[in-house]
């Protein structure tokens, strides 16, 4: 009888890269088309005999414009640089940086509503096919809604490599689904960490403790509560998708019974992949929305939830009271957060507990929240983006130098491979990711800044500081339906 048995290899993944259109000489597709029009001119000013204006007008104007289309600074081109300072200063100018709720502000009826693009979403209800309540946040000018679905992740139980390789591929296989509705915007993972109250633990020891129990077992469990309460953090999960709806008018809401005929396969389908998902009712959405932005309210709706009580806040109460958008940090009711996304995707190979450094809970960073941004392209518009990014990684392979040569056969091999994953029935998608640490002294954010960034280098991820942005990056990682992609503050001319 052999002893022997076989070995289950941990599967290993590469991440894509952004999306991009080379133009001559290397240089970006904009790029090429800005030259190519200012030597037009050129041409056009020397024929016209005005060559003197040709070569102190137009010659200097379209360099500087290549330079604003081209050039990056992490990660962005000059010219949206320059229009996001210019953005930032005309903002602080006028005080729009400021924002103030309640009673005592401009808004009507002294309400607390959330901030920015949250503040013209409302929270609408249903039921599902299974009889359960859900909460639909819905942005009526967009026509876009938003369930929230709560989560519990099993990733980091004792389970063999063969199970987990399964798992992850029901995840990837989950996500291909989301390509083959069409109406799906964006599905949003958010696993957020805060200290513990210990009341939730304390509930469950007393569900479970019988009265007729001996005095030393009662003795022993709750010394074992107060002990395990003690600095023991909570994790929270939710999955946010959002959908592109179709209304007939302004006040149509009938897409909520096709939402609640396919709520039921999409989180229950989510157990494959090892996520015990349920839809949030109305009253958990607006508690988890408020938490984010008063953390101070986490120990009272703990302890309302042990208690069976309803909170009764509405969701034109559940923003903050006061906050102020600075440069480098978010300040809202007394803390101060700090927004990161991801610069460069993993460059190598990685297997599928790369996120694990950010996502498990870290004791030098009591409140921090990770946000996956997951955006499908419908499956015939990813069929054909496959095919033009292969075909231009390979016009960008025979028109490199020398020096770039190397990059640009691997580009060929990498987008080789996604034609043949996509062959194989995937699905194209792009991942965004976004951290969030929240703080209640400034002096701990030069610490936690430190922390935070080690944490992505240990995930093989570069993150970034989302300067001048901290309000928007704030509201898109707590996972509430709002993308800024969707409406942008930079021209896009100017992007690469």
């Amino acid at each position: 009888m052999s002893d022997t048995h076989d070995q289950v290899e941990a599967t290993v993944y590469a991440l894509g890269q952004p999306s991009r259109r080379t133009g001559l000489g290397g240089y970006s597709m904009k790029a090429t088309i800005v030259g190519g029009i200012g030597a037009m001119a050129f041409l056009f000013f020397q024929l016209i005999g005005l060559t003197y204006i040709g070569l102190t007008v137009v010659l200097p104007v379209t360099a500087i414009l290549v330079v604003l289309v081209n050039a990056t600074i992490s990660g962005r081109s000059i010219g949206q640089m320059l229009q996001m300072i210019f953005q930032d200063m005309n903002r602080n100018f006028k005080g729009e940086n400021i924002y103030l709720s309640g009673p005592s502000s401009r808004i009507p009826g002294g309400q607390c509503r959330l901030p920015g693009g949250l503040a013209r979403t409302e929270l609408l209800t249903g039921v599902d096919a299974l009889g359960r309540d859900f909460g639909l946040i819905y942005d009526r000018p967009r026509r876009e809604a938003t369930v929230l679905l709560d989560c519990q992740f099993s990733g980091q139980t004792a389970v063999t490599q063969e199970e987990r390789n399964q798992m992850t591929a029901n995840w990837g296989a989950w996500l291909s689904s989301l390509s083959m509705s069409g109406d799906v915007i964006a599905a949003t993972a958010v696993v957020s960490t805060r200290p513990g109250t210990g009341q939730l633990i304390a509930k469950e020891v007393q569900s479970t403790v019988q009265s007729d129990a001996p005095w030393i077992a009662q003795q022993v469990m709750a010394e074992a509560t107060e002990f395990l309460s003690k600095g023991v953090p909570e994790v929270d999960a939710h999955i946010a998708l959002t959908f592109s709806v179709s209304v007939t008018d302004s006040e149509d809401t009938s897409f909520i019974d096709l939402l609640s005929t396919r709520l039921p396969a999409l989180y229950e389908d989510l157990s494959w992949a090892g996520v015990q998902a349920s839809p949030m009712d109305q009253a958990a959405i607006v508690a988890r929305a408020h938490k984010f932005f008063n953390p101070a309210s986490e120990p009272d709706f703990e302890e309302l939830e042990v208690n069976g009580v309803d909170h009764g806040l509405t969701w034109l109460d559940a923003g903050p009271l006061h906050a102020r958008t600075l440069r480098d940090r978010y300040v809202h009711d007394g803390v101060s957060s700090v927004t990161w996304e991801m610069a460069d995707a993993p460059r190598s190979t990685f297997q599928d507990t790369l996120l694990g450094p950010l996502l498990v809970p870290y004791a030098r960073v009591l409140r921090k929240r990770v946000a996956v941004v997951y955006r499908p392209f419908d499956a015939g518009v990813g069929a054909a983006k496959v095919e033009a990014e292969h075909r231009d990684a390979l016009v960008a392979a025979n028109s490199s130098s020398k020096v770039r040569a190397a990059m640009a056969d691997g580009r060929v091999q990498h987008t080789d491979n996604a034609r043949r994953s996509h062959a194989k029935g995937a699905q194209l998608g792009r991942y965004s990711l976004f951290v969030t640490a929240t703080v209640g002294d400034d002096e701990q954010l030069r610490r936690v800044t430190h922390d935070v960034e080690r944490l992505g280098a240990q995930a093989n991820i570069r993150l970034r500081t989302m300067k001048r942005q901290q309000d928007a990056g704030f509201v898109v990682s707590a996972g509430l339906g709002q993308l800024p992609w969707s409406k942008p503050s930079t021209s896009s001319l100017l992007g690469d």
